[in-house]
């Protein structure tokens, strides 16, 4: 599936947007919105976190990547709703496919691949 970054950012101002982000993320306000599905040990997630105030979707697979991998950012919540679905979809059809980090703060992830 086409992955979608929106933009880059550098770490260190995310490091300082992450560290003013604290207080709403310790109240969790921002789940409030989010869309969240759960299916055979896979988690695809589609937030508007309080660090980057941009809509993204994580997936996390326990027995695959073992991490959080973001794997594509979104202008509207209506399209991060759309993407969502449509990520879903694809990994109940394909399991085991690749994923690929957007790297999001420019820390060199996907430099291996």
């Amino acid at each position: 599936m086409k992955q979608r970054k929106l933009t880059s950012e550098n770490p260190l101002v995310g490091a300082l947007s992450f560290l003013s982000s604290m207080s709403e993320a310790m109240t969790d306000s921002y789940r409030k919105d989010a869309f969240t599905d759960e299916f055979e040990g896979v988690v695809v997630d589609t937030c508007c976190p309080p660090d980057t105030h941009i809509w993204e979707t994580g997936i996390l697979r326990g027995n695959i990547e073992g991490k959080w991998v973001i794997v594509g950012q979104y202008e509207s919540r209506e399209e991060a709703e759309t993407e969502h679905k449509k990520w879903v979809t694809y990994l109940k059809e394909n399991p085991v496919c690749n994923l690929k980090d957007i790297d999001m703060w420019n820390l060199g992830l996907n430099e291996k691949d």
